[in-house]
């Protein structure tokens, strides 16, 4: 009661500010919209969700022992698979008609397990490679499902990681062909487009767009291991990150047509200089923190601040050069960014606090 007494006082204060022409439809709209979002998506400090993350991993994998030791688990695929259906189910139906917070992570806990028993069982399956395939499928089928039947955003997350993890392993370990590793940048990009993009307001997908802006920096350090047997060229994963990030720019600044002015010009090329000279993880890290800066999305903007240094570290050793063509490129970047801050300066576009 009241949370409806609150919309109802919020609905009346936005259609007499309307009355008094202080807002706009518009404005009423993104107001409306940030207040359901507090209301829905819990506030709880990334580093308390990444603890319960851990903590429900250590607790599968202690149920994995105990079920193990007194002989309940066997080598086999189809107990594994029973095993795991079973647990899934017991725990997607405790989350739904339980919220005490112990319930809540013993639900989170077994569900994980649920998940490792039935992908094992897949792989148990066939005793090669070829069980990494079938693991792929039964990992999208289950995130798919429980998506929704399971209400917690931390589970979502989770099972959201795995389906490209799997698929990594499948193209490197069984097709053995990773440059299909860049279709899965393609569609990790368009997710990502369809979730912050095309579907701000709906709130249940920002899981999905987070596990996917996670697993698509994991995937692109793949692409640029120096271990030959799994490195694949980095071009066709840059001409996607680059023309994603080009279309980002002209949809930040409303349209192609604004992509004429002097600003979006020196940002496209230097986009499409970097997609030359560096690799895809630049590219994404500042794909991120745009996408994070414009929908003022800390997550989204953290995860690019925290990758773009591991990829310019990872982008310095793969470099086959001296170290002294190393120091000077990397004095030179320097130079460089301190005079682009100046050329920001003298042409008014970037604003110094007093």
């Amino acid at each position: 009661m009241a949370n409806h007494e609150g919309d109802l006082s919020l609905r009346s204060v936005l259609m007499n500010l309307r009355q008094q022409k202080l807002v706009d439809d518009q404005a009423i709209e993104q107001i409306e919209r940030e207040f359901e979002e507090q209301k829905v998506v819990h506030h709880e400090p990334w580093f308390v969700k990444f603890l319960l993350a851990v903590g429900a991993w250590v607790a599968a994998i202690c149920f994995l022992l105990f079920l193990g030791i007194i002989g309940l688990i066997e080598d086999d695929a189809w107990v594994l698979l029973g095993w795991g259906t079973f647990f899934i189910i017991t725990a997607t139906a405790m989350r739904q008609s339980c919220h005490h917070l112990f319930l809540v992570q013993l639900a989170l806990a077994m569900s994980t397990m649920g998940h490792g028993l039935t992908l094992t069982g897949t792989l148990f399956i066939d005793r090669g490679f070829n069980g990494f395939g079938i693991a792929t499928l039964v990992s999208l089928a289950l995130c798919v499902i429980l998506y929704f039947l399971y209400p917690d955003n931390l589970h979502r997350f989770l099972s959201c990681l795995l389906p490209p993890a799997l698929a990594t392993l499948w193209i490197g370990l069984e097709i053995e062909n990773w440059l299909l590793l860049h279709l899965i940048v393609l569609i990790q990009v368009s997710i990502i487009g369809m979730v912050f993009i095309y579907n701000p307001r709906r709130v249940s997908l920002r899981p999905l767009g987070y596990a996917t802006a996670f697993s698509l920096s994991i995937v692109l350090f793949l692409v640029i291991l120096p271990d030959r047997d799994f490195q694949a060229p980095w071009w066709p994963s840059n001409v996607i990150l680059a023309a994603a990030l080009i279309w980002l720019f002209q949809w930040i600044a409303g349209g192609w047509n604004k992509m004429r002015n002097e600003p979006m010009i020196i940002a496209t090329a230097a986009t499409m200089g970097l997609a030359t000279i560096t690799t895809p993880g630049i590219l994404s890290a500042i794909g991120l923190m745009v996408l994070g800066y414009a929908r003022n999305d800390r997550y989204l903007l953290s995860m690019g601040m925290l990758f773009f240094p591991c990829f310019i570290v990872v982008f310095y050793y793969e470099w086959q050069t001296s170290l002294m063509m190393k120091s000077w490129i990397i004095g030179g970047s320097g130079a460089i960014l301190l005079l682009v801050r100046w050329f920001l300066r003298f042409r008014g576009w970037a604003r110094v606090e007093s």
